[in-house]
C-alpha cells in the first residue's frame, strides 16, 4: 500500500461517527475525524441502542459510562387506551444471556464517546471543519476540507474515507451516489423534556403507541426520566403553531398528570426511509444515515449505523494488518444491505400501525391485531429479538425462518477461569476470529504451522469443559460455564460449537467427533474460513 498521511478518514462526528473513532482507536488505526459542527448537538435525538452495540464498544473501556435503562416492551393502544398489542422484552429467558433494547440520553451518550475517543493517541479530531472535495487514485483518498472559522484550507490523504455525515451526506453527494426513497415519509413532531416521577401509564412497558387516528401520539420514558412524545402532524397542522406549548401540551395533557415537567426541545420533521443506490466507490464508504435511513418506530435507525461501523473496522484493521485480502471490504454493502432492509421494512410496518388515520382502517387494524394476538400470543417482532441474517458474505449460515438472534449473533457468555475468575467470551475473544467448543476432551496438541496462525490472528480457542487441561496454544483457554448457555445452544442448534467472527456474528456451527483431535478440527476452521476470504 502506498503511504498516506492517516489510514482512515472519518467525515461526521455523530453517533456512527463516534462510533468508529473508538473503534479506530481500539485497533490502533490512524485516523482523522472531521465535523463541520464545533461542538456536539446538545439536545437528544436518537434515544435507544442495542446491546449489540454495547456488546462492540465494551473493549474500549469508557472512563464514563453511558447511561442506559433497559426497556421493558412498548405498547399499542386503541383511541380508548385499551391494549391491542403488546410487546414485552419479558419472557425470552431460554438462556441467562438477554439481548435487549435500551434508553439512552444522546448528549450524555455523545459526551461519553467523545471524551474516551480522545484518549487514543492514533485519533486526530478536527471539529468546525469541512469537506470540501475528495479525490481518488492509486488506492488512495485525497480529501481538502476548511477550518470553518478560520477559512483556512487543508489537504491530506488516507487509505480509506468513511462517510458518517447524516442523512444530508457531503461526502455521498460528492460522489454523486443517488439516494432512493422507499416511499415511507411522515411528519411528526418531537417533543422532549424532563420529569421527575415516572408517568402513570409506565407500569411494565416503556413505549406507548397511542393509535388514535384523530392523533396519533408515541409516548416514551427514557432514560433518568427523560421523556420524549411524537405526536402526529395531522391535515391543517401549522409547523409553527404546533409546536407553541398551549397547542402541543393539550395533546399530552393526559399522559403527563400531575408530574412537574420541563421541556427541553420541539422539532417538526418527516421521517424517511431511503437506501443509497450504492454505499461504496472504491476506498469510500457510506455508513449510517448516509448510506441508509428508517422511520423511528423500532429505535433502530442510530443502531444499524453503529452495526455498519463495527461490520465495517474490523475487515479494515484486517486488511490494513496484512491479515485478509482487500476484496473482504466488499462483503461490506453485502452483508449489511440486507440485514438493513429487513429492520426498515419492520419499522415501516411497526409505524403502519400507529399511523392509521381514519377511523375505519383504525378498527380493522385493531380487529386484525387483537386476533393476531389471540391466537399466535407473543411474538418476538423487535429486530434485537429476531434472528435477522446477514447477507452473503463472510459466513456460511443459511436463511432461517422464526429464529432467534443468538443463532446468527452470538450469545456473550460468562466463564469461570482455572484462576477461578469469572469473565464473558466476549473479553476472552476479543476482536478476533476464534472457536468456543462445548464439552470437547480429544487430543490438545495443535502443530507449529497452525500454532503460527493462530499466534498471527490472536485466534481463541474456549473450551467450556470440566476438565482444566492444558494445550501447546497459548490461545487456548480451558473454562467453565457459570450458567449453561453453551450447552442449551448445542441441544437447540444440534451442534458441539460455534466459529465466531471478529463482530461476534456466527460464522458457521461447528461439529466434531469424539475421537477428533484439536487439530483435526482447527483444519476444518480454517478450511472453512478460507472458503469464504483469503485468511493470511
Amino acid at each position: 500500500m502506498i503511504e498516506t498521511e492517516y489510514d482512515v478518514i472519518v467525515a461526521g462526528y455523530g453517533p456512527v461517527g463516534e462510533t468508529c473513532a473508538n473503534l479506530l482507536g481500539y485497533y490502533g488505526i490512524k485516523a482523522l475525524i472531521l465535523d463541520k459542527e464545533k461542538e456536539a448537538y446538545p439536545l437528544p435525538r436518537a434515544i435507544t441502542w442495542d446491546a449489540e452495540c454495547q456488546r462492540a464498544m465494551a473493549h474500549c473501556d469508557f472512563s464514563t459510562k453511558v447511561k442506559t435503562r433497559k426497556i421493558r416492551g412498548v405498547d399499542n393502544q386503541d383511541a380508548n387506551k385499551k391494549s391491542i398489542l403488546k410487546i414485552t422484552m419479558d419472557g425470552f429467558d431460554t438462556y441467562n444471556y438477554q439481548h435487549s433494547l435500551l434508553f439512552i440520553h444522546q448528549p450524555q451518550f455523545d459526551e461519553a464517546h467523545r471524551e474516551n475517543a480522545k484518549k487514543y493517541k492514533t485519533n486526530t479530531i478536527k471539529t468546525g471543519n469541512e469537506i470540501l472535495s475528495i479525490t481518488q487514485s492509486d488506492g488512495t483518498v485525497g480529501c481538502t476540507y476548511k477550518d470553518i472559522n478560520t477559512g483556512q484550507e487543508f489537504k491530506t490523504n488516507s487509505k480509506y474515507l468513511l462517510a458518517c455525515d447524516g442523512a444530508n451526506s457531503t461526502v455521498r453527494k460528492l460522489k454523486n451516489i443517488e439516494l432512493k426513497s422507499l416511499d415511507a415519509d411522515e411528519t411528526w413532531m418531537v417533543v422532549d423534556g424532563y420529569t421527575k416521577n415516572s408517568f402513570d401509564c409506565f407500569t411494565n412497558v416503556d413505549a406507548i403507541q397511542y393509535c388514535n387516528p384523530s392523533r396519533p401520539t408515541t409516548i416514551i420514558q427514557g432514560v433518568e426520566n427523560c421523556f420524549r412524545f411524537e405526536i402526529a402532524f395531522m391535515r391543517g397542522d401549522s409547523i409553527d403553531e404546533i409546536q407553541k406549548e398551549e397547542v402541543f401540551k393539550k395533546y399530552i395533557d393526559q399522559w403527563l398528570g400531575d408530574n412537574e415537567v420541563e421541556f427541553s426541545r420541539t422539532a417538526v420533521y418527516s421521517f424517511h426511509a431511503a437506501n443509497a443506490e450504492k454505499w461504496s466507490d472504491k476506498n469510500v464508504f457510506l455508513l449510517g444515515d448516509a448510506a441508509h435511513q428508517m422511520p423511528p418506530f423500532m429505535g433502530q435507525g442510530m443502531n444499524s449505523g453503529c452495526r455498519d461501523a463495527e461490520n465495517l473496522l474490523w475487515k479494515i484493521n484486517g486488511v490494513l494488518k496484512g491479515l485478509y485480502s482487500e476484496k473482504i471490504l466488499h462483503t461490506y454493502e453485502t452483508e449489511r444491505r440486507p440485514h438493513v432492509a429487513r429492520i426498515t421494512r419492520g419499522a415501516i410496518k411497526m409505524g403502519g400501525i400507529i399511523n392509521a388515520k381514519s377511523k375505519i382502517i383504525a378498527f380493522i387494524r385493531n380487529t386484525l391485531l387483537r386476533t393476531q394476538s389471540y391466537f399466535k400470543g407473543k411474538e418476538n417482532v423487535f429486530p434485537v429479538l429476531n434472528g435477522n441474517r446477514l447477507g452473503s458474505g463472510v459466513h456460511k449460515m443459511p436463511k432461517i425462518k422464526n429464529v432467534s438472534i443468538e443463532r446468527y449473533y452470538f450469545n456473550e457468555i460468562n466463564v469461570r477461569l482455572r484462576d477461578g475468575r469469572v469473565v464473558s467470551t466476549d473479553k476472552v475473544l476479543e476482536k478476533n476470529f476464534g472457536i468456543i467448543l462445548n464439552n470437547f476432551n480429544g487430543n490438545k496438541k495443535i502443530s507449529e504451522k497452525n500454532l503460527d496462525l493462530i499466534n498471527k490472528h490472536n485466534f481463541k480457542i474456549i473450551n467450556i469443559t470440566d476438565s482444566y487441561d492444558h494445550s501447546n496454544c497459548k490461545g487456548y483457554i480451558a473454562c467453565e460455564e457459570t450458567h449453561s448457555d453453551m450447552e442449551i445452544y448445542c441441544d437447540k442448534y444440534e451442534c458441539n460449537g460455534v466459529i465466531l467472527r471478529p463482530d461476534k456474528y456466527v460464522f458457521d456451527l461447528l461439529h466434531f467427533k469424539s475421537n477428533d483431535s484439536l487439530e483435526i478440527i482447527i483444519n476444518e476452521v480454517f478450511d472453512n474460513i478460507r472458503e469464504k476470504i483469503e485468511f493470511n
